[in-house]
């Protein structure tokens, strides 16, 4: 080829590729004359931050849902999982930035959609075609918060007593049905060193055990109007009274320091003889292979769940009330809905239950009595745990407010002042009905 056709090619290729990148640039012009991102600019991504379970194949599970959906929908998605003690500081730091993840987990009550309700979407549309599809909600007045479905209910867990059956033998004693019987066998177990335990101090596990105890005795902390603090009465005096006795005879002083993990730990590591909590600690040991302490017999094999304990008034309990919301300054609130509408179909959610051996029970009727109950007799008595199981503001409604006592753990605070002796009854009653007065009336605020 000579120097002058060279040339010639040359120009010809030049004004080729000026004629070619006009064109593309007139049609660039009219896609976003349109008003249409370019194609290689709609990389979409969903992010969801939730918390870590103690059933961890629950989390995979989860995940593997949300890569599945992903893949089939051309959408990056990311799943971040935190400690649970942790969420409501980043979700607290979301809302101040307005940025963040697309969906959040809310809970561990039902008042984070009071508290964030400026910052949610309302869900009522996929609430409504999930519980459709899922043969509809459990207690479903418990979810709208002022008439809009600010949050969709997820999953609780249950909170069954778990016990030694072999240490039981070894006392004399049958299986506890009320917290009487609970204090008797915890006075005997810590006698041989085994005592009963559960927290005190500032955890999830706490406000629900005390709760539980305060309700069983009659007494409450509002009242349905969800405005009068009711928590000043002779029935949490009696609750008190029993509180005091129960850790002073039946328990180790480290419960007052003790987080969510730590009565686990207690049971599994062949010291307590019962605690008050879901089916984690059991899951932990067949995963674990823990052993009795001086023997090779699984410690599993010897524990057995049994309902949550009466009191004198009745039987009553609360739990963590998981639930997901969607921010509003989310730019992706269709996926978001999209990806829930997923997970919650009945066969993802089937997945998920059976992943979690139970330990994460739905909100909707068809799956309250799962196969997975029958499974394993360990998992038996989930479900009449469930029946007695109310949010942690009965009898009262769910506020921004009765998410605050949980938050602040006043509850917790109030009976362990009184379990320890720093102050009496009258004393640690009246400290937390100033607190719970404030909180309802807006003059206490979270730190």
């Amino acid at each position: 080829m000579t120097k002058s056709s060279n040339q010639t090619t040359r120009r010809v290729g030049r004004r080729q590729f000026l004629k070619t990148a006009a064109g593309g640039a007139a049609g660039m012009s009219g896609i976003l004359a349109l008003g249409q991102a370019p194609a290689f600019a709609q990389t979409r991504e969903l992010t969801f931050l939730t918390i870590a379970s103690f059933v961890p194949a629950t989390d995979v599970e989860l995940k593997r849902q949300l890569e599945e959906w992903g893949k089939a929908n051309n959408v990056k998605v990311r799943l971040d999982i935190i400690a649970h003690l942790q969420l409501q500081t980043k979700k607290a730091a979301e809302v101040q930035a307005k940025a963040g993840h697309d969906i959040t987990a809310l809970g561990p009550g039902l008042g984070d959609a009071e508290l964030y309700f400026d910052h949610l979407v309302d869900l009522k549309d996929i609430a409504t075609e999930i519980g459709a599809k899922n043969g509809g909600w459990i207690s479903p007045e418990n979810y709208p918060i002022r008439g809009e479905w600010k949050l969709l209910p997820w999953w609780m867990p249950p909170f069954p007593i778990a016990l030694r059956t072999d240490l039981l033998e070894k006392i004399g004693e049958k299986v506890p049905d009320t917290w009487e019987d609970i204090l008797r066998i915890g006075k005997k177990g810590k006698a041989i060193g085994h005592p009963f335990g559960t927290a005190l101090g500032h955890s999830a596990d706490a406000n629900v055990t005390l709760l539980s105890i305060l309700w069983s005795y009659g007494g409450s902390y509002v009242g349905k109007d969800g405005k009068t603090i009711t928590i000043n009465s002779k029935e949490t005096r009696t609750a008190m009274d029993f509180v005091k006795r129960l850790y002073t005879e039946a328990m180790d002083p480290e419960v007052l320091a003790w987080d969510d993990a730590s009565n686990n730990r207690c049971l599994n590591a062949g010291k307590c003889i019962a605690i008050h909590n879901p089916i984690s600690a059991y899951e932990s040991a067949k995963k674990d292979k823990v052993v009795v302490p001086g023997t090779q017999q699984p410690i599993a094999e010897v524990i057995d769940h049994v309902h949550t304990p009466r009191g004198p008034v009745g039987r009553v309990t609360t739990t963590g009330y998981w639930c997901f919301g969607v921010w509003k300054y989310s730019k992706n609130v269709e996926l978001a809905k999209d990806f829930l509408r997923y997970h919650m179909q009945p066969a993802n959610q089937d997945k998920w239950v059976e992943a979690g051996h139970g330990f994460n029970m739905p909100f909707l009727a068809n799956l309250a009595n799962h196969k997975v109950y029958e499974s394993d007799p360990q998992y038996r008595r989930i479900p009449d745990v469930a029946k007695v199981t109310v949010p942690p503001s009965w009898p009262g409604p769910t506020t921004a407010a009765s998410q605050q006592v949980l938050d602040l753990y006043i509850i917790p605070d109030m009976f362990a002042q009184h379990a320890t002796g720093r102050m009496t009854a009258d004393q640690a009653i009246a400290w937390g009905e100033k607190e719970m007065t404030d909180i309802y009336a807006g003059r206490k605020k979270r730190p």
